[in-house]
């Protein structure tokens, strides 16, 4: 048996699933145009881009290492107060002992913040010398070797730039080794000279007091600079150690150790082309 309230409910039936399909569709949103999802995408990566960038140091931070080639020059004194063959007192300059040198200088350390670097240094530099009475008279074979070492604070003034000049602040300690040989005559008795063979082997050392250094990088890759470099030290030698054989003919060799100095303050100059090592 039919209702008469069939048609009635169907009507309403119909009416109800309309209104759902309609509130569904309502709520279901549009697809984004080809144009606009490109335009969303770009500007996340964007964004992303900027965050990175403004969480990136303004330079490189990392293990740097340097190497150098150098020309240097010094002024003061390697001894005072020392004792000549002769007997009288004498004092050593640097200026008179030595031309120049040719420092190769070695850095290596931390750039711990784009702008502040903290390392070691250290230099080995052979030592053109100077004939004179006291330590290379004519004729001797002379030889110095200088080596450097100690500790360097380090300031960049323009990180990341093309171009960033720095000012460093160390010390060390400085050894200064010479050799000198050759043949001379030594009083044996009043008036009586023999042939004499003279090896002598020296060590000056002591602190460098305080060392300067000023220089700059030009960025040539992402890793790689090169720049130039000057320092200037003080510094002074505090011991002195060493021997001297003589081998005296006719009657043979004898060793006597090192006439006693006073101490030799000095200042130590370097210019040279640095280059330089920081992998970002």
């Amino acid at each position: 048996m039919t209702s008469k309230n069939a048609p009635f409910r169907w009507t309403l039936s119909l009416a109800a699933a309309l209104g759902i399909a309609t509130s569904a569709g309502a709520q279901e949103p549009e697809p984004q145009t080809e144009s606009e999802t490109t335009t969303t995408t770009t500007t996340t990566k964007t964004t992303q881009q900027e965050l990175s960038e403004a969480m990136r140091p303004e330079g490189p931070t990392g293990v740097e290492f340097a190497v150098s080639g150098n020309v240097g020059f010094g002024l003061g004194y390697v001894y005072t107060n020392g004792q000549s063959p002769s007997g009288t007192v004498e004092d050593l300059k640097i200026t008179d002992s030595a031309k120049v040198s040719f420092p190769i200088i070695a850095e290596l350390g931390f750039r711990v913040t784009p702008r502040f670097y903290l390392g070691v240094w250290g230099s080995w530099e052979p030592v053109l010398t100077k004939t004179n009475d006291i330590s290379c008279p004519e004729g001797f074979d002379c030889a110095t070797y200088q080596w450097r070492v100690g500790p360097e604070l380090r300031y960049h003034l323009r990180p990341g730039s093309g171009f960033d000049p720095w000012i460093g602040l160390g010390v060390g300690l400085e050894i200064l080794k010479s050799h000198v040989e050759g043949d001379t005559q030594v009083q044996v008795a009043p008036g009586v000279f023999l042939p004499t063979h003279v090896d002598t082997h020296v060590t000056d050392r002591g602190p460098t007091i305080a060392r300067l250094t000023l220089g700059g990088d030009v960025r040539v890759t992402r890793a790689l600079s090169v720049g130039p470099i000057i320092t200037a030290s003080v510094g002074q030698y505090t011991v002195r150690t060493g021997t001297q054989t003589l081998d005296i003919t006719g009657v043979g060799s004898r060793d006597q150790g090192l006439a006693p100095v006073d101490n030799g303050f000095h200042a130590l100059f370097t210019l040279g082309i640095r280059f330089a090592v920081l992998p970002m």
